[in-house]
């Protein structure tokens, strides 16, 4: 199994985990897109345990890349929140899963298992993301600014804003950090993270 996270605890405690059972074993990790296609196409694990937010990218387009090369592979994407978008972005992509960051080791290791059967599979008690449309106008964002906050919070950077929205990816930086400004956010994360405090992104279980 390869780990692929740009948090090095998270990795360390994962690669921890997995070394207690006597069925999975991680053979490799990285901590970005570009050394995680690096490695898998070096190692050609069985099973990617992935972060939907890496440095240098999306960990969605990151599987997509990935899997294209590498079929048999089997992909599952770790994510703190899932906006309905995410979730279609991820099956499209040939993720086999999506599993709560924040969720139970236990549940993690059994949706590994779980994702050999092929099939797609959405962990449980993953966050999912709705938008209070009339809270947005109060905060001073437009509707526009709502559809990026939505597609921010489903993981995707400015590339992908920009192909959702079907504009240049000049235009869609310009909206991107106008809806960071609004926010008083440095990084997406951050935007996503003070909307759902501010109540402009509900957090709800599924």
């Amino acid at each position: 199994m390869l780990l692929v996270d740009d948090h090095q605890l998270v990795v360390q405690l994962l690669a921890t985990a997995l070394s207690a059972e006597p069925d999975l074993e991680c053979v490799g990790v990285a901590h970005d897109a570009a050394a995680a296609l690096a490695k898998g196409r070096e190692l050609a694990p069985d099973v990617v345990v992935m972060d939907v937010r890496l440095g240098d990218g999306d960990g969605i387009a990151a599987a997509r890349e990935l899997l294209a090369e590498l079929p048999q592979t089997r992909v599952i994407v770790l994510t703190a929140f899932a906006d309905p978008r995410l979730v279609q972005r991820a099956a499209a992509a040939g993720v086999s899963a999506l599993a709560a960051k924040d969720g139970q080791i236990d549940g993690l290791l059994q949706l590994i298992r779980q994702s050999v059967r092929g099939s797609f599979v959405s962990g449980h008690g993953i966050p999912q993301v709705q938008q209070p449309e009339h809270r947005l106008a109060a905060a001073g964002l437009t509707a526009d600014d709502g559809a990026v906050l939505r597609l921010l919070a489903a993981g995707l950077g400015e590339d992908g804003v920009a192909s959702e929205l079907g504009v240049d990816l000049r235009q869609a930086r310009r909206q991107v950090q106008a809806v960071l400004t609004a926010l008083g956010a440095a990084t997406a994360q951050e935007a996503v993270s003070t909307a759902v405090a501010r109540g402009l992104l509900r957090v709800g279980r599924w």
